[in-house]
């Protein structure tokens, strides 16, 4: 089972996005992602963070996307894949991809930056055609974070009325 979150307008927007009816091949699996502004303030006690709907956004604002699936049915969802794409308005943050702790197994979050056509964990890499010394030759390099496309989290099975979360923060170029 794969669920495709496609975000299409600008993150300026607030996402609250229910896609399990649009997706017909998913009955009975529930997802909403929302989106929010990542404000850091200064309290006695130290920084802390506050999240605020993300109505209104500009370059160098963080926002956080939370993805949550709800299995709504009384049988096992089996191998369920859920992407997030990256706005192309933003830029992926290194690190903050939820890596989930579901029952007894830790969920590793793959990317792609390929537009979601192949995934892995990182450090991601791909083969660049350079010249040195006037002849061209390929090259292995390191693919930024900055430059991911996609997070994507694969859950073994979602039993019977489960959910979970799944986040992952972007900046807006």
């Amino acid at each position: 089972m794969v669920i495709m979150m496609h975000l299409r307008r600008a993150p300026t927007l607030l996402l609250g996005l229910l896609l399990a009816v649009a997706l017909g091949q998913t009955p009975g699996l529930k997802l909403s992602l929302l989106s929010f502004q990542v404000v850091q303030t200064q309290t006695p006690q130290g920084p802390k963070e506050e999240f605020r709907q993300a109505l209104e956004v500009k370059p160098r604002d963080v926002l956080e996307y939370r993805l949550e699936a709800e299995n709504t049915t009384n049988t096992p969802q089996r191998e369920v894949v859920l992407t997030l794409p990256i706005p192309k308005e933003t830029a992926y943050l290194e690190g903050t991809a939820t890596v989930l702790s579901f029952k007894g197994t830790r969920i590793q979050p793959t990317f792609s930056y390929d537009g979601g056509r192949t995934f892995g964990l990182p450090p991601l890499k791909r083969k660049v055609k350079v010249v040195e010394g006037g002849k061209e030759v390929e090259k292995e390099v390191e693919v930024k974070p900055e430059e991911y496309t996609h997070v994507r989290w694969t859950i073994p099975e979602l039993g019977p009325k489960e959910k979970v979360t799944l986040k992952a923060r972007v900046i807006v170029r």
